[in-house]
Order: structure tokens, then sequence, then C-alpha cells
């Protein structure tokens, strides 16, 4: 029996320790996707919801884009104080060992965010957007706090496959609004058929997305620290282009239109052009 209890208490102990060496997280109902790297909890009042009334920006920056909670505040370069939310710049910022991180700082009657770049300044305002959606749906003010956060992997990707079906352009929009707020920073997207391609005009499909209009959509993102990279298949799953009879003697093989001969200089003639205006998709 004293065995017993010797064990069960050195393993509470362990236990312990464990739960103690991690860092403090947010209260319920309050969550952060994905989670931050580290809460620092305050013995301080919380911020009530509806409490921030302006936005002050530190420096030279310009307000990124918020959210629909934080773009109803009034942004300028003004004085911080009890109701503002501070947003600043500090390069030099030794705390915070990526670019894209950031460290959010909430007390009773304020919150500021600090950053070394713009990037980091724009995760930290999707970071709280989050929280103020927390407090109003569940009707909590918010917890007092110190966040630290960066991402541990700099390329987040998503791939949009849309060869096969395709959405009107609203839908890829609203996409880019949910992968910001969950700071994914690229897309790859897939055409195959679905650009109106220029150069090589019987390529593109019915409904296909135009260049300026993907070239609107890859500003919208960037906007949000997305980075859109268009994707054209090469030299082989090339059906949507060698179905069509005009680009039969690029063929590989007699009895399939799957791979374009990669000895035939009219192949690279087609695909370059496909890839031109895949580039010019981009916009400038």
């Amino acid at each position: 029996m004293k065995k017993y209890f010797f064990f069960l208490l050195a393993y509470c102990f362990v236990l312990m320790l464990s739960v103690s060496a991690y860092p403090d997280s947010l209260p319920s109902p309050f969550k952060i996707l994905p989670f931050p790297k580290s809460v620092r909890l305050l013995n301080q009042p919380r911020l009530l919801f509806g409490s921030l009334q302006q936005i002050s920006i530190k420096g030279t920056m310009s307000a990124p884009v918020m959210g629909y909670q934080l773009s109803q505040l009034p942004a300028g370069y003004t004085n911080s104080g009890k109701g503002t939310l501070t947003i600043q710049l500090d390069p030099n910022l030794a705390a915070m060992p990526s670019y894209e991180g950031y460290i959010m700082t909430i007390q009773a009657d304020r919150v500021e965010i600090i950053a070394k770049s713009e990037a980091g300044i724009f995760y930290g305002c999707q970071s709280l957007e989050q929280l103020l959606e927390d407090a109003r749906d569940f009707r909590k003010p918010l917890p007092a706090c110190i966040i630290k956060d960066y991402p541990v992997l700099s390329y987040r990707a998503v791939h949009f496959d849309v060869k096969h079906h395709l959405d009107n352009m609203r839908y890829y929009y609203e996409s880019i609004d949910r992968l910001a707020r969950y700071k994914i920073n690229a897309v790859v997207f897939e055409f195959e058929d679905k650009l109106r391609y220029q150069l090589q005009p019987l390529v593109g499909g019915p409904q296909s997305i135009s260049i300026d209009e993907m070239a609107a959509l890859t500003k919208y993102a960037k906007e949000r620290f997305i980075e859109i990279t268009p994707l054209v298949q090469g030299l082989g799953h090339a059906t949507f282009i060698l179905k069509h009879e005009e680009y039969k003697p690029l063929w590989e093989l007699p009895f399939s239109h799957w791979a374009f001969c990669p000895m035939d200089e009219g192949t690279y003639k087609v695909l370059f052009d496909l890839y031109t205006d895949a580039i010019n998709s981009k916009g400038t």
C-alpha cells in the first residue's frame, strides 16, 4: 500500500510539473486559430466588448485591412489612450523571431499590437477580430493578457483546383478573407482551361476567368498578405489543351492526347503562351 501511495504521489508531482511547464491558455469561450505561441494572463480587469472606440497608428504605416468589428472604428495617427487599439511597427523587436509575428497586449481599456512588419500587424488584428467576435457572441469581456504569436512555417499554402468546377468570383473573394483570418499566406491556383487565355484563346473553356478578373483577385489577396501562384500543367496532364484538333500534331503518342511531344518546338510555343497569360493574371 505504501509503495502504491509513493508511486501515486510521484505521478502527481510529475503531472504538476508538466502542467506548469505549459503557458497560460485563453479562458473559455475565447479561442484564436491557429493557437498562439504563448498567452500570459494578467491579473487586471477585463476589456468590455464595445470599449474600443478608435485605432491609433504609430509611425508611417498604413492601416491594414480589418475584419468587420475593427473596420467599424475610425483609424488615424492619433494619440493612444482609453478605448484605443494602438498598432505599431518595430523592425527591431527583439522578442519576436519572425517578421510575421506580433505581440498583443489587452488591458481593461485599451489594446496594443506591435510587430516587425505590416504582415505581423495584420495577423495581430485578425487574432483580435476573433476575440472580439467571441466577446460579442458569448457576451463576455476579453481577458487581460499578453499574446505572443508567430508562424512556424514561412510558406502556408492551400491549393485551389478549379479544373473540374469553377465557382463565381464572389466565392473566391470570400475564401481569401477566410484564409487570411487563419494566417494562410499563399494560394496555388490551378487553372487548366478555366483561364481565358489571350495568346491561345482556344484553350480557355466556357465561363472561364478573365485575366483581368484574376489580376483583381490577386491584388485583393496581396492586400491580405496572400500570394496567389498560378499553376498551368506542363508536358503531361495536357488533355485540356490537346483535346482540340488543332493541337493534334503536338501529341507525343498518336493514340493519346494526354502529353505533348517534347521534341516538337511547337509544344513550347503553346506552353509558353499559356504561362505568359497565367503570369499576366497576377497583375502588376
